[in-house]
């Protein structure tokens, strides 16, 4: 059975509608309904009722599903295995890790990972969390560094601990002389934001949202660095990671927290569900729980 049309197929279940897996997949909406119609055909069953709101599966489709998802579970076990140990050599490990993680995290767990294990060999992949989980599901990740909240799927979660939210303002700011700011502050402030492509913009906004706290959001950008660039040159507020912060600490920003509010994001290590862990994968995210607790 063509694995290609069975990832077709559990990405549509996944999600409920031919247009957001072909966005998944990388399709185009008619080439994923192609590749459907290809493996009803196979099967001789219909896999899907059609309808307004999307699609859901049949009973044969539900019948199909666990089977599918385990055949390509094995597959990419099998495929993992033979480029691990043939093509990549026992000792090459590849990460994937989100941009507001990486670049505060990573560096110095790399740096206690040579020293542990001189030997091997890490590919770095720094993407958005969607990317990194679609490529950890194929097996072109053995780990995934990340953050959450994130609606992370058929995964296992393992938790390197907790990096506290924070609000960036300009040093000239009367929440930098007061070491703190309220909600009231927030409100219809000019705000400089993230991207929602990256989870810490989603997770902020919902924050937001939930306070109804609505700035006007002058600038969104892909880069942390960039957000906390504006913030010093007084375009506007923003609320940003601790790690990042303590690497970001200029005369022309100040870092306080929120009055009356815990903000926080826990960081994580994701793996492939029923995934054998390498010693050396384990080896890396011990580094990396480290580094993230402060040791």
């Amino acid at each position: 059975m063509d694995s290609t049309l069975l990832r077709a197929f559990l990405e549509t279940a996944d999600s409920g509608a031919l247009s957001r897996a072909a966005s998944q997949l990388g399709l185009s909406q008619p080439s994923l309904t192609a590749q459907i119609q290809r493996l009803e055909r196979h099967l001789g069953v219909e896999l899907f009722d059609r309808h307004g709101r999307g699609v859901t599966l049949t009973d044969a489709g539900r019948a199909l599903y666990p089977r599918a998802r385990r055949l390509l579970d094995e597959l990419r076990e099998t495929e993992d295995a033979v480029r691990r140990e043939g093509l990549d050599g026992p000792d090459t490990l590849r990460v994937g890790a989100i941009p507001t993680v990486a670049p505060y995290v990573l560096p110095a767990a790399l740096r206690r990972m040579q020293v542990r294990n001189a030997a091997t060999r890490v590919e770095l992949r720094e993407d958005y969390s969607a990317v990194l989980a679609r490529l950890l599901h194929e097996g072109e990740l053995d780990v995934l560094i990340a953050a959450q909240p994130y609606p992370f799927e058929h995964v296992a979660i393992e938790s390197l601990g907790s990096d506290a939210l924070v609000v960036a303002v300009p040093a000239s700011h009367p929440a930098a002389r007061a070491g703190r700011i309220t909600l009231a502050q927030l409100r219809d402030t000019p705000a400089v934001t993230l991207d929602p492509a990256h989870c810490l913009g989603e997770q902020v906004a919902g924050f937001c949202s939930r306070q109804q706290v609505l700035p006007s959001v002058v600038c969104r950008s892909a880069q942390l660095a960039t957000v906390l660039e504006l913030v010093g040159a007084e375009v506007g507020l923003s609320i940003v990671p601790a790690m990042a912060a303590a690497r970001h600490n200029t005369p022309q920003c100040a870092y306080v927290p929120l009055a009356d509010h815990t903000l926080h994001r826990e960081i994580v290590a994701v793996w492939r569900r029923g995934a054998q862990r390498s010693a050396v994968a384990e080896a890396f995210v011990d580094c990396v729980r480290e580094v993230v607790r402060g040791r």
